[in-house]
């Protein structure tokens, strides 16, 4: 049964729905963060949102697809650029996203959200694009998956 959840609601809904209940817990004050964490929270939506608009840039360039639902579109295996450094950017700008909302509504449950929705691309959205990818790029998209890491990092 949750297989039939694989690929069916975009990220972009799961970001939205994210910041709509930390939104909504902020405003009951479910879990109050400190007023002088604000500016950091603004630093990283906007850093979020930098890492998303790079991995779309990246795929725009290599002239590949960028729709979720669509993976196995994929005309090239990306590994450069912000490529190089997190094997899914633009889900990793969500999350980020998430976090720094958190920090500008001053509300933690917000933090909770993010691992929420990072648990959810991980499992509905990433490993089923990681199985179209293996079946597209094969032993090349291994590779890249020894050097490079899921959320962030190089091995």
């Amino acid at each position: 049964m949750l297989n039939n959840l694989e690929l069916k609601v975009p990220p972009v809904v799961v970001f939205i729905a994210a910041l709509g209940l930390t939104w909504y817990c902020a405003a009951l004050q479910v879990m109050p963060l400190p007023h002088p964490l604000r500016p950091f929270g603004f630093v990283l939506f906007v850093a979020g949102g930098l890492i998303g608009v790079a991995g779309v840039v990246a795929f725009r360039q290599q002239r590949t697809t960028v729709n979720p639902h669509r993976p196995q579109n994929a005309s090239r295996l990306v590994d450069g650029g912000i490529f190089a450094y997190t094997r899914n950017p633009m889900y990793l700008g969500l999350v980020v996203g998430v976090v720094g909302a958190a920090f500008i509504v001053r509300d933690a449950s917000g933090l909770v959200f993010a691992l929420i929705t990072m648990a959810y691309l991980q499992r509905f959205q990433i490993v089923p694009e990681e199985r179209f990818m293996l079946e597209l790029f094969g032993d090349e998209f291994n590779q890249y998956c020894q050097r490079t890491k899921r959320w962030y990092g190089r091995y």
